[in-house]
């Protein structure tokens, strides 16, 4: 599992939907695709709530690809 927060998720869904010529992330493409899903998620911090986005990945290559590629 990787936690990003909003900002860099955005960032990384802007890279991805130019780089696949998608108009929408659909969780089942994106499985298929790359290997992982989205999971929303919303945590306290101590400055208040905070957004957040888990990726939960099925193949631990496809995620060390993600990282090389994204992060």
């Amino acid at each position: 599992m990787l936690t990003l927060d909003a900002r860099e998720w955005a960032k990384i869904r802007k890279q991805i939907k130019e780089e696949y010529h998608w108009k929408l992330l659909i969780r089942e493409v994106m499985r298929r695709e790359l290997g992982f899903v989205t999971r929303y998620q919303e945590y306290s911090h101590e400055h208040g709530t905070k957004e957040g986005i888990c990726l939960d990945f099925y193949d631990d290559a496809m995620e060390t690809l993600f990282r090389l590629k994204y992060l």
